[in-house]
């Protein structure tokens, strides 16, 4: 059946319309009001962000913060004098810029350069762990009555920071041996986080806490590590070692070391050179002297396998002929 209005609809419509028997907006108005109350609020989804914040955890660095919290409890104990309480809470993967908005100030940042590594380590002290060893050595008042904001550290206050540095570093090597062989080398010290500019403000961060309680003073050592570093060596961090996979890497290297010892090698002393025809070769005969390119108070080149090694000098050793190593040749 057709939708089609006759004349006479449409002039009873019209008639309708001028009378103002009929209102033309109330059926749009309804429908906007319906659009209104079922609209539905919609957010941008990143991504980006939710790729770089889903990180994979690694089991075997928290068996290196486990071995670090006790070493490190043994060792802050020892330097004090005084006993420490070390507590390790889980292991965060945050934005960087995330973590320097929790930091107060002043905070001490470290920057420990791992070499073997080739990255580094972020370590953070608490304001009132150092006031708080201060006081321990040098027997002064009370450290949670020490002003510490609005003030940088003194010459005093920086030379214990570096001691402590120094005992996490070796502590920190200690507890990666296992896993991974580190060196740790402090590079420099920053109060502001915002002067450390190289980890860029969106890089995710390995964050570990541990909470330290000197007496009543209850502060706090942080380690950031950038995810990136970590995942360079992500094939010794995906399992954590056990006793057994230790003793047993340590009897191979032994055993290696032992065996290696028992290789045989082709030592020999180069005294001098001389480049001659074969002609001249032929002339040769009994006391002819030949003319080589080194004096007798020359250095000399030690082979091992025909490849330098070392450099000496010739001499004589309890009636034998021998050469004294004067130098190593990488």
């Amino acid at each position: 059946m057709e939708q089609i209005l006759s004349q006479e609809e449409i002039d009873a419509l019209m008639s309708g319309l001028s009378d103002g028997e009929i209102e033309p907006q109330t059926e749009v108005e309804v429908q906007v009001e319906t659009q209104v109350e079922n609209k539905i609020e919609v957010q941008t989804f990143d991504f980006v962000k939710y790729t770089k914040g889903k990180k994979e955890n690694f089991p075997a660095l928290q068996f290196i913060y486990d071995r670090f919290s006790k070493s490190l409890r043994s060792a802050l104990s020892l330097f004090i004098e005084k006993e420490v309480e070390l507590e390790q809470s889980p292991i965060q993967y945050i934005e960087y810029r995330d973590f320097i908005k929790t930091l107060p100030l002043p905070t001490n940042m470290n920057i420990i350069v791992t070499e073997n590594l080739k990255g580094f380590f972020i370590v953070i002290f608490d304001a009132k762990l150092i006031f708080s060893v201060l006081e321990t050595i040098f027997g002064s008042s009370n450290a949670s009555a020490t002003r510490i904001e609005g003030r940088e550290f003194t010459k005093i206050e920086l030379g214990v920071i570096k001691k402590i540095v120094g005992l996490v570093s070796v502590e920190m090597e200690k507890a990666w041996a296992p896993v991974y062989e580190i060196k740790c080398k402090y590079s420099r010290s920053e109060m502001n986080p915002n002067y450390i500019t190289m980890v860029s403000p969106e890089e995710i961060v390995s964050l570990c806490e541990f909470s330290v309680e000197i007496g009543d003073i209850t502060s706090w050592i942080k380690v950031c590590i950038p995810y990136g570093i970590l995942e360079t060596i992500k094939s010794y961090l995906i399992s954590t070692p056990s006793r057994e996979d230790l003793d047993m890497r340590e009897k191979w290297l032994n055993k290696l070391r032992e065996r290696t010892s028992e290789v045989p090698l082709e030592i020999r002393a180069v005294l001098g050179k001389r480049k001659m025809s074969l002609e001249d070769f032929l002339k040769v005969t009994e006391d002819n002297i030949i003319m080589v390119d080194k004096c007798v108070d020359d250095s000399v080149d030690v082979l091992i396998n025909d490849r330098i090694k070392f450099k000496g000098k010739l001499g004589i050793l309890k009636g034998n002929k021998a050469v004294m190593i004067e130098e190593a040749i990488s």
